[in-house]
């Protein structure tokens, strides 16, 4: 699905590579975990593979695959073909994302109005399909919401919705629970990981807290000043840190639960 290349980013406002030399590999229908503190340059990984990054703002060498096609490289218009069709992604903080004076359904259904020619109607069952997939209690009354009308665990899971009303193959999620309580925290975990099975799309989960990337994910990948320091799966990768700087996140997680706890 995803096959990342000896990628390295500099942004044009400094100096010294943000991204250096990263391989990644995300695989059909599987969830990776991709941590790291504050700057370690997972995010900008991550705008970086969801076009986000505007390309005058940076120079990237090495490969970005997205089902073979270099995502670096591509015209602009085939990267924007893959923008939301191909490629969902979800961010930390929606209120900053939604456009709060447009009705939630309206921004729901904004792919399937640029990447295809469904009607009016088709573009509302969509919106309405992928709300109900996104656990969102009565979709009829939410959409005609507007963002400050839902509670922060609504308007993630409209975010959530609006990334997979294409079906798209791979979704990136960048830090989705970090502004959520513990409760609700967990049922968007529960959700995202419903959907990998269910619907088989690989994710790309961006976080700082392995704790949260154990319950989600099957592989992860440790970032570490722009360098992964560690990858391997999520098990061995607890029970037995390689990297000293694996070994201080793992160590600093205040209860090291099971998986299925």
């Amino acid at each position: 699905m995803l096959d990342i290349q000896n990628l390295t980013i500099t942004l044009n406002m400094s100096g010294d590579p943000v991204v250096r030399d990263v391989s990644l590999t995300v695989n059909d229908g599987e969830a990776l975990g991709l941590v790291g503190e504050s700057g370690s340059g997972k995010t900008v990984t991550a705008l970086t593979i969801a076009g986000l990054l505007p390309r005058r703002a940076m120079t990237a060498t090495g490969e970005i695959l997205l089902d073979g096609a270099d995502l670096l490289t591509c015209s602009r218009d085939a990267l924007r073909r893959h923008q939301g069709r191909d490629i969902g992604m979800i961010f930390q903080e929606p209120m900053t994302s939604l456009n709060p004076l447009m009705r939630v359904g309206k921004q729901v259904e904004e792919s399937i109005r640029i990447h295809t020619n469904a009607t009016k109607a088709q573009r509302r069952e969509r919106a309405l399909s992928a709300m109900a997939a996104a656990e969102l209690s009565d979709p009829e009354a939410i959409y005609d919401k507007y963002p400050h009308e839902l509670s922060g665990g609504m308007r993630q899971r409209v975010m959530i919705a609006a990334a997979i009303i294409t079906d798209p193959g791979l979704l990136i999620a960048d830090e989705p629970t970090t502004a959520l309580d513990v409760t609700i925290q967990a049922q968007i975990i529960a959700l995202l990981k419903r959907i990998n099975k269910e619907k088989g799309i690989s994710i790309l989960f961006i976080s700082h807290d392995l704790s949260v990337v154990r319950r989600l994910c099957t592989r992860v990948a440790v970032m570490q000043d722009g360098r992964i320091v560690e990858q391997g799966d999520v098990e061995d990768t607890f029970s037995n840190p390689k990297d000293p700087y694996t070994q201080k996140l793992i160590a600093s997680i205040p209860q090291r639960r099971k998986r299925n706890e």
